[in-house]
């Protein structure tokens, strides 16, 4: 029987809970249970036992208020008026504000008032006085109803005071726009359609729409070279360029398609002027499809030729090349993947055969005529030497397999019994739909079978409720969850062991809550013994978190820490740069201001930003109680230029660092000072010239004028300094005296050998899950072990992580260490109670360069053990290397760059930027805790708030776009719908005269021009399919957009206790679905179910809220 997790939303008109009264206009009133009852029962409910909105809608069925009741910091109702022109249009955007709960009564509150109520809200001086708590429109004076101006709430930004987001709408000159073609011609012996580039001259004036983009940075009546965003399309609304300007200067990026629409060729910012095939293969995107439009072979810039190959239901059964993943092994071939009946990813493997564009065809080939599609589940069997329950039926058959997933039941190899119950809660036996299991290998040698097994357990209603990982070492960590009716967590217990035969670890955390749901306090016991404070939350009346208690106990906290936030919700504050006691409270350890429109260090060129660039940061400590600010200058792409250090209101330039770069953002000049704190002359410790292979981003040497060893260390003074492999990966570092290192399957480190005979050596599983790091320097080896989130070196434990910092392990005695982070989960300060005399010591500080070097000359401390510091990452100092350690890459800090490429480097906003840079050159306003992909603080700082309002603050300007989107994939699906009507009823006859002659040219068969137009057919389908999908998203969103607890109830999840480790997040496949869905409907980079796991501890860096919902979910 099929178990399901059910909302009761309920309308009512006459009736209501508690004889609810409301105005006699239109009205939805919605009521969620927080707790189990029938349906004649919801009125015997307190207002604190459901979730409560009402929205009032007008003569003409447009909302015109809402009501979130008692949604408030405090209980307050949050009203959101909603106003129109008299065209129909939403020209101002109101925020919403908090009035008192009245209690039953919740009627319309008139126009008039709540324009006035909000307006007052508003002007209070945390919000900078505001008389603009809206965003607003300015429209074209047209039928279009194109927008000419946007502003945003606040006064600075207020419409007409010349920080608008500003458009225009034109069309191409003659000479502005070069013409690219990419001519595609079909190769029946490789399967594909072959490409070549082609100069065409430049396009005709009047032949593209250019839209013209200002930031809110750019003065009242801007020029298009002055902070532009341009985008020209064609006529099929495809992006052909997209030109921003630095210093007055283009920076193109061109987008080439093929004549049946697929995108060919992307040629970004530095490779101008004539394009020749060495251009193309060390800077440019090229992509090659077979004849049903599917991607089959790319190049990314300066990396080798990838290949996919389909099964015929358009899945990915096989790609490389991959390079092996066991250690000591250079071969190079395929990973393979094979699905069940329902197009699930049952196992994946390596398979050691010739890799390239013949293979790849020879491949597609016995996929397109092979009989069976898919694997079946078997009662026993065995692949590679490892049981199995899976057939093996499907080409290819020999393989070093690399991950099983099991689905449905429990019935696979070494799983564990069933529990009838956990924490008091029914165990669900029959899992029909959800992922039960999981084995993940080792990958140490070919011949070695050890690997990683993971098993989830469900309650009825189908909510992880224990994940267990028996680790590579025999032991094992699971986390049982008790959770309540609506899937929070009440609480969780830990238990882990490294290895068998040892002592447990017990960790119980629990977890209460507001009415509103949002986390008030969380509590971590270990074995045990005392209960430890992680959090005390105190939220305002918008639901925003104003402060929390941190450490020892609620009466008696080691830290309270304040958070404050301008009109836009932009974090401004951690607790007060100006005065580090607050009345009574302990003093605080730490403190940090952001500044965005405004300055106050009086640097020279520092001015205030408006488009949400970082301006100036302060910070103290209560080592020194000294402030130290740096103020930031960007140039018109929102890279840093220039960071100028400040020491108690006066500029010393002691750590300066300034920046130049190419037009793909590659850094070109680094100058930086340091060593010293004193208000002295300014010592310069790096002056860097950089070095690039021609047309390419790969650095090839590095030359400091300095003669400094600090910061970065000039080593060779000849020749290059760095080498690469096919992959783009760094291979050779000559100034660290590297000389070989060695990649796995995901471009991940295995080996690095160091000249003198050293070698570090990383050990992962198949995911790509560090497992082990081993260094050899002489006769010594140290094994450092990463085990879910518990940290070993040589075998015995050394930390793991809370949240709030970490649990340390000193000669078997445990004790918490707590961390400040900063906006972008840098770790800033430690800090613990003296277990002797119980005062509070700081332990350690760390303060960087914008570029994540660290500060040296003040403030210094002992090295402690853990070493996860810039971006909440780990840095591998061992033996020089000298790297922060993100999921996916390897970054050196002193140069401003990775070692490897971007593994989503082709992803839309990255593609007119390095694969090589570090968060777009803007590492004040962005992180990138995973190496693959920068995340920006604000929207992190969004994903943490369990005030609901807040999000519903955030998207509620989004509504309207949702309404446009829901009208174009409306028009686009019923576009595409008659184009596959008439492509079924004439195939050949309605493709283009161009295209019709160019196949007919490349291959007179009819049969194959057939082919084709079923290939286009197809893929017309598949887009109708896509566009009905999210138009069923826009559609749901939009009929819960008056409700904003409905909009973020996918992201208060069931949570697990402590940090266990990347693979846990598998558990948690629906909420992290959700959100993903969530995020990807406003249009943020979002990561797949796979990776969220990585993700979400770096987007909660000051557990702002959810911390229990998302952190147990991280490594």
């Amino acid at each position: 029987m099929k178990k399901y997790i059910l909302f009761i939303l309920l309308s009512f008109t006459g009736m209501g809970l508690q004889a609810q009264t409301f105005s006699d206009d239109n009205f939805i009133y919605t009521v969620a249970p927080k707790k189990g009852v029938k349906t004649a029962e919801l009125t015997t409910l307190t207002k604190d036992q459901v979730t409560q909105n009402v929205t009032y809608f007008d003569g003409l069925g447009r909302p015109v208020q809402t009501i979130a009741i008692g949604q408030g910091g405090n209980g307050e109702n949050i009203v959101t008026p909603i106003e129109y022109d008299p065209f129909g249009r939403q020209e101002k955007e109101y925020l919403p504000y908090a009035v008192a709960n009245g209690g039953t009564g919740y009627l319309k509150i008139d126009v008039v008032t709540a324009l006035n109520d909000v307006t007052a809200f508003y002007n209070k001086p945390e919000y900078d006085n505001a008389s603009n708590p809206f965003s607003q429109k300015k429209f074209e004076a047209s039928p279009l109803n194109r927008v000419l101006k946007q502003s945003a709430p606040g006064t600075s930004w207020a419409m007409d005071e010349g920080h608008e987001i500003k458009f225009e709408y034109k069309t191409n000159t003659d000479s502005e726009v070069k013409l690219y073609k990419a001519a595609a011609s079909w190769n029946s012996g490789s399967g594909l359609y072959e490409i070549a580039f082609t100069d065409e001259g430049n396009y005709a004036k009047n032949q593209l729409y250019k839209n013209v983009t200002y930031d809110e940075n750019t003065s009242a009546n801007p020029a298009e070279t002055s902070g532009s965003t341009v985008e020209f399309k064609n006529k099929e609304g495809q992006i052909v360029l997209k030109r921003t300007y630095d210093l007055g200067s283009k920076h193109d990026t061109y987008y080439v398609y093929d004549i049946y629409g697929n995108l060919t060729y992307v040629i970004p910012p530095k490779a101008e002027g004539t394009i020749s095939q060495e251009v193309l293969d060390g800077l440019c995107y090229q992509y090659k499809y077979d004849n049903r439009n599917r991607l089959v072979e790319k190049k990314l810039p300066g990396k080798q030729w990838e290949f996919i190959v389909y099964d015929k239901l358009d899945r990915p059964v096989a790609t490389g090349p991959a390079i092996s993943p066991f250690k000591e092994d250079t071969a190079v071939g395929w990973i393979i993947t094979k699905y069940d009946v329902f197009g699930r990813p049952i196992y994946t493997g390596w398979n050691n055969t010739t890799c390239n564009a013949a293979a790849r065809n020879t491949l597609q080939v016995a996929q397109n005529s092979a009989a069976t599609l898919f694997e079946t589940k078997q009662t026993s069997g065995s692949i590679d030497g490892i049981s199995v329950n899976y057939s093996n039926v499907i080409a290819p058959t020999s393989f070093k397999l690399l991950t099983v997933n099991y689905y449905d039941n429990y019935a696979y190899p070494n799983a564990p019994s069933i529990p009838t119950a956990i924490e008091g809660q029914s165990v669900l036996a029959n899992a029909k739909t959800l992922a039960t299991g999981s084995w993940t290998r080792v990958s140490t040698t070919p011949s070695s079978i050890v690997g990683e097994t993971g098993t989830t357990f469900y309650d009825d209603k189908a909510r992880p409720v224990r994940t267990y990982t028996q680790n590579h070492l025999g032991g094992y960590t699971y986390t049982d969850s008790k959770l309540d009716f609506v899937g929070k967590a009440q609480y969780t217990i830990t238990k882990h062991k490294s290895v068998s035969g040892i002592a447990e670890i017990t960790v119980r955390e629990e977890f209460t809550y507001s009415a509103q749901d949002r986390l008030l306090t969380h509590t971590h016991q270990i074995n045990g013994g005392a209960v430890q404070l992680m959090a005390d939350n105190k939220y305002d009346a918008l639901g925003q978190l104003e402060s929390k208690k941190v450490g020892n106990s609620t009466g008696n906290p080691l830290q309270k820490v304040d958070f404050s936030y301008n009109i836009r919700g932009w974090l401004t504050g951690i607790n007060k740069i100006d005065n580090l006691q607050q009345g009574t409270d302990p003093v605080d350890q730490f403190a940090f201001k952001i500044n965005y429109n405004t300055t106050e260090t009086g640097i020279t060129d520092v001015n205030g930003l408006y488009n949400g660039n970082i301006s100036e940061t302060f910070w103290k400590t209560a080592a020194d109680a000294t402030e130290r600010a740096y103020g930031y200058q960007y140039d018109k792409l929102n890279r840093l230029k220039n960071a100028v250090y400040e020491k108690n209101s006066l500029t010393t330039n002691a750590y300066n660092e300034s920046l130049t770069y190419d037009k793909n953002g590659n850094i070109l000049l680094l100058v930086r000072n340091g060593d010293t704190d004193p208000q002295i002359q300014p010592i310069e410790i790096d002056n860097l010239g950089y070095t690039y292979t021609a047309n390419s981003n790969r650095l090839s040497k590095v030359s400091d004028t300095s003669n400094n060893t600090s910061g970065f260390n000039d080593v060779n003074k000849t020749g290059d300094d760095y080498s690469y492999d096919d992959n783009g990966n760094l291979i050779i570092d000559k100034n660290k005296n590297i000389t070989s290192i060695s990649y796995n399957h995901l471009n991940l480190p295995k080996k690095i050998i160091f000249g003198t005979g050293n070698t570090i050596e990383y050990i992962y599983n198949a995911a790509g899950q560090k497992l082990e790091k081993i260094v050899k320097e002489g006769t010594v080896t140290t094994t450092t072990q990463y085990l879910g989130g518990y940290q070993y070196k040589n075998s015995i434990l050394e930390f793991f992580p809370t949240a709030e910092g970490y649990v340390k392990n000193d000669n078997n005695v445990l004790s918490y260490v707590f961390q400040y982070k900063d906006h972008l989960g840098n770790i800033r300060l430690s800090y613990a109670q003296n277990p002797i005399t119980h005062v509070l010591e700081i332990i350690e500080e760390n303060n960087y360069y914008p570029f994540g070097l660290k500060h040296k000359g003040y403030n210094d401390y002992v090295a402690t053990n853990n070493k996860y510091k810039y971006n909440g990452k780990e840095l591998q100092d061992e033996l020089g290397l000298n790297v922060t350690a993100m999921d996916w890459r390897q970054y050196d800090a002193a140069i401003g760059r990775f070692m490897t490429i971007d593994p989503e480097t082709d992803e839309l906003e990255q593609l007119d930027k390095s694969p090589y840079s570090f968060a777009w050159n803007n590492p004040v306003l962005y992180n990138d805790p995973d190496g693959r992909n920068p995340i920006k603080n604000f929207f992190k700082r969004i994903l943490k708030a369990v005030g609901k309002t807040t999000i519903k603050k955030a998207i509620k300007p989004e509504i309207k776009e949702l309404l446009k989107s829901q009208k174009s994939l409306k028009n686009l699906i019923v576009e595409h719908k008659q184009k596959l009507k008439d492509f079924n009823k004439d195939p050949i006859g309605n493709s283009s005269k161009e295209a019709l002659k160019k196949m007919t040219q490349d291959n007179p068969s009819q049969e194959v021009l057939l082919q084709r137009a079923k290939g286009r057919a197809t893929a017309l389908e598949k887009q109708i399919k896509k566009q009905e999908g999210e138009l069923a998203k826009v559609n749901k969103l939009l009929s819960s957009s008056g409700n904003s607890t409905k909009m973020v109830a996918p992201l208060v999840a069931p949570t697990s206790s402590s940090l266990t480790g990347n693979k846990r997040a598998d558990t948690y496949i629906k909420t992290v679905s959700s959100l993903t869905n969530f995020v990807e409907n406003f249009g943020v980079k979002t990561f797949g179910n796979n990776d969220m796991g990585k993700v979400i501890d770096e987007l909660n860096p000051l557990n702002l809220g959810i911390a229990p919902v998302f952190e147990e979910m991280a490594e």
